[in-house]
């Protein structure tokens, strides 16, 4: 009897300890509310917001007004300005640029319930209506972002012009390891993430990115929500299983599709490259021998180069014209506008790797 009691006593003990570290965790965590997001535009930290259904979104929105529209879909932990050095490049070119955080990620809402495909994609949905964007857009999408930016296309091929997918996942299952495993288990991930969420997020990237784009990483942090918004990504958004179903409808679509892989890639694995050949055929890839994952962000001249020319191919430049509507000479600047007139049903000629 003394036995049991003792057990108890212990049990009782440890769960008293693990809830008082769950409210100690998030004992100075700030609320992302009005006042916060003007305080955060104010520093020049945050640009625009929108309110839509499931919470308010930061997003940028760049570049000449008649400009085609890029969509730039960060991945699963950094928000969007992961693409800061993208934008410039892409404007300069003539593109308007849009950039938004995820729900849970950024200064966008941390909003209650899974955070699942349909979610992000209705984020999407809305966020183009509410900014009265109604043309065809591109959709460029790295890492997670590029099963949002398939999945999109996927459902509506309507809406948009062409693809470029970053080492996308979702191309066919990921590896899965322990502490995915655990951090998916109910109660035990919650508590996790809570207590331990700068060491399972951040040290890493801490290490190995630079230090100001660790400092832009880490303010999310600050704001209640992040690691559970994670955490139910984990458990909802098929990160893991993968969503093949849409890159295949991808293939029989005959959007024009570029896919950028790195090939020391051990995120996700530069062996989706070939998958993704076999999925969407028709469509272009070019690799980058010696560079991981964070190639968007390290590599971005290279990158940006590579996605430049393949949106370009999917628009053509006319010269505006000059006072009171009269032509303008051959040096003057050529502006991007959309068409259909030159891209073939099957898209571009495929470039698949050997791998």
């Amino acid at each position: 009897m003394k036995l049991i009691k003792a057990i108890i006593l212990i049990l009782a003990f440890l769960v008293l300890a693990a809830a008082a570290a769950y409210w100690w965790a998030g004992r100075s965590l700030m609320d992302l509310d009005a006042a916060e997001r003007t305080r955060l535009q104010e520093k020049g930290l945050a640009h625009d917001f929108a309110d839509l259904s499931d919470g308010t979104v930061h997003y940028s929105l760049e570049g000449p007004e008649n400009g085609p529209v890029v969509v730039l879909v960060h991945g699963f932990s950094t928000p969007s300005f992961v693409w800061d050095a993208h934008v410039t490049p892409l404007t300069e070119a003539g593109f308007r640029v849009l950039a938004f955080d995820n729900y849970g990620r950024g200064f966008s809402d941390r909003p209650d319930g899974p955070y699942d495909a349909e979610r992000t994609d209705q984020l999407l949905t809305e966020l183009l209506t509410e900014l009265g964007i109604g043309t065809k857009v591109h959709l460029a999408g790295y890492s997670m972002g590029g099963a949002v930016a398939a999945l999109h296309a996927a459902r509506h091929k309507e809406r948009v012009r062409s693809l470029t997918l970053i080492a996308p996942a979702g191309v066919a299952p990921l590896p899965t390891n322990a502490q995915i495993d655990t951090l998916r288990l109910p109660l035990a991930g919650d508590w996790l993430v809570r207590v331990f969420d700068k060491e399972i997020f951040y040290d890493r990237l801490a290490e190995e990115a630079e230090t100001g784009f660790a400092q832009d990483f880490a303010r999310q942090m600050r704001y209640r929500g992040y690691p559970e918004a994670l955490l139910s990504t984990l458990r909802h958004y098929p990160l893991i299983e993968g969503v093949p179903g849409a890159y295949e409808t991808l293939g029989e679509s005959g959007l024009p599709v570029l896919s950028i892989w790195a090939e020391e890639d051990e995120t996700v694995p530069f062996a989706h490259a070939a998958e993704i050949g076999k999925l969407v055929p028709e469509g272009k890839i070019i690799t980058f021998p010696a560079y991981h994952h964070d190639l968007t962000y390290t590599h971005a001249p290279e990158v940006n180069a590579a996605m430049l020319k393949h949106l370009e191919a999917h628009s053509i430049r006319i010269t505006p014209p000059g006072a009171a509507g009269k032509p303008r000479g051959p040096k003057a600047r050529l502006d991007p506008r959309e068409c259909d007139c030159h891209v073939s049903p099957a898209g571009v000629a495929a470039e698949t790797p050997e791998l």
